[in-house]
């Protein structure tokens, strides 16, 4: 197998890696935390709550600190873009 073709295949399964880690955090932040967005990740979730909840605030910070620095906000902008995709699809599906 080439460099290229390696660097493909580990590329494409760090993507999907990261899918599922999306999905999975997803879906703990509706069974176990009661999210009301199914499309919302804890992290995004700690962003968007930090400035009115001292346990979201806590949360982001646990969770920048354990991954990186503005882990939670990048995890929200990622949320955000997702929905922003969504939407723009639907239109053009429905433009159709």
């Amino acid at each position: 197998m080439s460099k290229d073709k390696l660097d493909e295949a580990l590329q494409d399964t760090l993507n999907y890696l990261i899918r599922v880690g999306d999905a999975t955090s997803q879906l703990f932040n509706v069974t176990v935390l009661f999210g009301e967005n199914a499309n919302e990740s804890v992290s995004g979730r700690a962003y968007r709550m930090s400035d009115s909840s001292k346990g979201w605030k806590f949360t982001r910070a646990a969770l920048d600190f354990v991954l990186n620095d503005d882990h939670c906000e990048t995890a929200y902008l990622n949320d955000v873009a997702r929905a922003a995709k969504t939407l723009n699809d639907s239109k053009k599906k429905n433009k159709k």
